[in-house]
């Protein structure tokens, strides 16, 4: 039951790849696989981290409160992602076929000097426009697709999961679901699919959050 929560919850975690490796596919975007690795590796680093702060929460209220806090945080995570989805479909509508915007927020470190750019779409992380994902696009590729993971993780966390072992399941998801959307992705000719799963993670995680509530 355990593994079913767990592979369940990867799932979640990793439409967005999937999505994005449609995209990449349609678009004959190759990803590298030392690139994979680190998007891969950001979401199972954001993962662990996340459940360890979870853990450390957890350890300071009563077991059946940690659980029922879980699934409480895990319906709002599941809500949060599914009203963001809701909103791109209709900025999407309104924007009427034309190029997204790349940057969606800049976070500048004024005494570094550095300009840290966030994608709110990841299929435009290609910043060069070469074709190939590059190392450091899949450093900005790899956070925009683990923003969801930190809450997700720490309301998994209140339900006694394995951090590692978690981390591992989504890390492999992560990996297999972006390939199946590479493949996918050369056969449709447009993103419509991309959109058509976009709220599949937010449901999963409102039904896992119910679920756990109960």
């Amino acid at each position: 039951m355990e593994l079913l929560t767990l592979v369940a919850f990867a799932l979640a975690l990793n439409m967005d790849a999937l999505g994005t490796g449609v995209a990449y596919g349609i678009r004959k975007i190759r990803i590298p696989f030392s690139s994979l690795m680190i998007i891969s590796g950001m979401s199972v680093l954001t993962v662990v981290f996340s459940m360890t702060a979870g853990r450390m929460v957890a350890q300071l209220i009563s077991p059946g409160f940690a659980h029922r806090l879980g699934g409480i945080l895990l319906l709002l995570v599941g809500i949060w992602i599914l009203v963001q989805s809701i909103r791109e479909a209709r900025r999407e509508d309104r924007e009427d076929g034309r190029e997204l915007e790349r940057t969606v927020m800049q976070i500048r470190i004024k005494s570094m000097g550095l300009v840290i750019q966030v994608l709110r779409e990841p299929s435009m992380a290609d910043l060069d426009r070469s074709g190939v994902i590059s190392a450091r696009e899949a450093l900005l590729l790899g956070a925009a697709l683990a923003m969801d993971a930190f809450g997700a993780g720490f309301a998994v966390s209140m339900f006694g999961f394995s951090p590692i072992l978690t981390a591992a399941v989504v890390g492999i998801g992560h990996i297999l679901l972006t390939y199946a959307g590479l493949l996918l992705g050369k056969y449709f000719a447009c993103t419509g699919i991309g959109r058509q799963i976009a709220m599949l993670p937010g449901c999963i995680l409102i039904a896992m959050g119910i679920l756990k509530i109960r």
